[in-house]
């Protein structure tokens, strides 16, 4: 049998020197503790500050955009219905100015078609062509009479008197 045995190999120790007396330890001073920076408090309390700050310009902004969308909202339902409106209005101008419209309301106020037309000459003041008057196909519009007191009574160009004081430039 094999006999199993580990060969250890003799330990080597370092050399011990004479030690020479030009070599001397490094002194050793006693050091103050160092001062603390201070509390840590001020520090905090403006990360806090700047955070808060943050979130209230966060805030304020969002109610403004939200103010603002909400007006933008109104302001485009006001814009469609206007648009709308004015499509209708324009609608009744463009149905109102046919010619058969025009016609009728005419015939409403007691108007009649001209059979033959006659002209003026402006320069000699005779009338060209013959005028006949005009056939009535209904009984002639009456005016409603209307009470004194409602009545409106006719343009004044001037409330003052008519005499001229001229425009005070004329000379004394």
């Amino acid at each position: 049998m094999a006999s199993t045995s580990a060969v250890h190999a003799p330990a080597i120790r370092p050399a011990r020197g004479a030690r020479t007396a030009q070599t001397s330890r490094p002194r050793l001073t006693v050091v103050s503790t160092p001062k603390t920076g201070g509390s840590s408090m001020p520090f905090a309390l403006l990360c806090t500050l700047i955070v808060t700050a943050t979130l209230a310009a966060l805030l304020f902004m969002n109610i403004q955009m939200s103010d603002a969308s909400y007006e933008i909202t109104r302001l485009q339902g006001q814009s469609q219905r206007l648009t709308e409106e004015s499509q209708g209005l324009q609608e009744t101008n463009e149905r109102l100015g046919t010619p058969q419209e025009l016609e009728r309301q005419a015939r409403e106020i007691g108007m009649v078609p001209v059979s033959d037309p006659a002209y003026i000459d402006l320069d000699t003041g005779q009338i060209i062509g013959e005028t006949a008057p005009a056939e009535q196909t209904e009984g002639t519009p009456e005016l409603a009479d209307v009470p004194a007191e409602v009545a409106v009574p006719p343009a004044q160009i001037y409330d003052e008197p008519t005499e001229y004081h001229g425009m005070g430039n004329e000379g004394a």
